[in-house]
């Protein structure tokens, strides 16, 4: 078997003819790929957004689930209710508040009386 003898030089230009050949194709393998991986993709993304969409109006919308919502804004509006009236009448009935409630409203009489009675010579004078 003959073998030609060929220069370095030339080997490495011809090699790097044959890896910049194969890399344009490559090149242009990859961009047809990733314009339809790209495509796929913002499909994809439409179609989780639609399907979002369309379960959140499907729950939203569902009468068993509105049925069950009111009920418990219901039982807690009814919890809350007997909770604040409990406490109410725990505040009533407390005999400390009692006695200083009946101690104010006292000073409170008082006080509109002495104002009264310092109001009325004055208004002797005008009349």
């Amino acid at each position: 078997m003959a073998e030609e003898k060929m220069d370095l030089k030339a080997v490495i230009v011809k090699e790097a003819v044959r890896a910049a050949i194969w890399g344009g194709v490559f090149l242009i393998i990859m961009a047809i790929f990733m314009s339809a991986v790209k495509q796929n993709i913002k499909e994809g993304i439409d179609f989780g957004v639609k399907r979002a969409v369309f379960e959140v109006v499907r729950y939203g919308t569902d009468p068993y689930l509105i049925g069950k919502a009111k009920q418990l804004v219901k039982e807690g509006v009814d919890f809350g209710l007997k909770r604040v009236t409990a406490e109410a009448k725990q505040v009533v009935t407390d005999p400390e508040l009692i006695g200083k409630t009946k101690q104010l409203v006292k000073e409170g009489i008082e006080f509109g009386l002495q104002r009264i009675a310092s109001v009325r010579p004055l208004m002797s004078k005008h009349l």
